[in-house]
């Protein structure tokens, strides 16, 4: 397993950088742009901001799997909010995994190579994920997620009305909260309307 942290871009510089938890570097060296699969995303779509709304956030967890990327290789994303800039726009932290074919995410990351305030947010992400609360159905959801088959294809945690290629998606998000999808096509409530 190899793992990055996906740094949130503050400055809104052109370049999304990347740390291995010591060092710095565009994440471009790390997952060439030419090799991301089609709707890769580094950070929470804004859809998913705007249909939870602003009051709900710093809850969000958006998750990606890409299997049987170049070859037995899978890519595995997670992102959540981790503030704001100076303009007021919404930033995202995340961990990019290259996984091997049967290998999940484990959240064991170091942290000490970025600023404070990411440190805040990896803290709290590596904390979410390796010791949930009952209720954290966002959490849940990045899980089931993991362990989904290879043979499932391109996935998304939360469903996504706007993407530009499909993906399996095992939650949507409405009025109700996360609601999980079932294999029919019927969805059932799993959270109360505070998201």
């Amino acid at each position: 397993m190899k793992a990055w942290w996906i740094l949130p871009n503050r400055d809104q510089r052109d370049d999304i950088l990347a740390s291995d938890g010591f060092t710095v570097r565009p994440l471009k060296e790390v997952l060439d742009p030419t090799r991301r699969p089609g709707g890769f995303s580094h950070g929470v779509p804004n859809e998913l901001i705007q249909r939870c709304g602003l009051e709900a956030v710093s809850k969000i967890l958006f998750a990606q799997k890409f299997p049987c990327w170049e070859g037995n290789k899978q890519l595995f994303f997670i992102s959540t909010p981790a503030g704001i800039d100076s303009s007021g726009r919404v930033v995202h932290l995340g961990v990019l995994f290259i996984l091997d074919a049967q290998e999940r995410p484990r959240f064991d990351m170091p942290y000490v190579g970025l600023s404070s305030e990411d440190q805040a947010y990896a803290r709290t992400l590596i904390h979410r994920m390796t010791s949930p609360a009952q209720d954290d159905f966002w959490v849940r959801s990045v899980r089931e997620l993991a362990e989904l088959p290879a043979t499932s294809g391109p996935a998304t945690n939360i469903a996504l009305q706007r993407s530009v290629v499909p993906f399996l998606s095992l939650y949507d998000i409405g009025p109700g909260g996360l609601t999980r999808k079932s294999r029919f096509g019927r969805m059932r409530s799993l959270v109360a309307p505070e998201v």
